[in-house]
């Protein structure tokens, strides 16, 4: 359970975006493996008041923004499975899922958007200890399994659902084929 307005605190940096081709997402993520945890159902109460949100088959909570919704602050429910382990993740990532391929250009698009997105969250002096996106990671549902190709034939291996795919690779090996629409698109931020 949470208090709407803790939520509220990080989700409305979604309103300066709503232009861009990013937000921030909520979701709950696996402690052991990081995957992320079903949502079984979700729902915010005020004294009489019951609404249930939809919960999409990306599990991401669809907590609406609004003010009024931060001055009233319901209570937030949320009810997960009792195992595994899941604790609550925001997340950069794009508003719509990629499908067929990935271009360098879409990339080059929206790394700074992203870049932008997570400076935000950081405050004023972010901009000095945020570390830099340098690619993105394309996560998949669970049922693909396999590789991708990029245009030149080089293949790269999907690893528990998911791939990282620099800048770099695709300036070499130009644009990344997909035979699946990705479930999410995260940024990647080298170790």
């Amino acid at each position: 359970m949470f208090t709407y307005s803790k939520l509220y605190g990080q989700l409305k940096q979604n309103r300066d975006y709503q232009d861009s081709d990013v937000k921030l997402g909520l979701f709950f993520i696996d402690t052991q493996t990081g995957s992320t945890c079903r949502i079984n159902k979700a729902w915010m109460e005020k004294e009489a008041h019951y609404e249930e949100l939809i919960i999409p088959s990306s599990q991401e909570l669809p907590l609406p923004i609004d003010a009024n919704l931060r001055s009233a602050n319901p209570l937030v429910f949320i009810q997960l499975p009792s195992s595994p382990t899941c604790s609550y993740s925001f997340v950069v990532m794009r508003k719509s899922p990629w499908v067929e391929k990935v271009s360098l250009n879409d990339v080059q698009v929206l790394l700074p958007q992203m870049q932008s997105l997570l400076n935000d969250l950081g405050g004023l002096f972010s901009r000095w200890f945020t570390p830099t996106i340098t690619g993105v990671t394309l996560e998949f549902s669970p049922s693909t399994h396999s590789t991708l190709r990029f245009a030149d034939g080089t293949e790269k291996a999907i690893n528990n659902h998911k791939v990282q795919i620099t800048i770099e690779e695709l300036q070499r090996h130009g644009s990344l084929a997909l035979h699946a629409p990705t479930r999410r698109v995260l940024p990647y931020i080298p170790k």
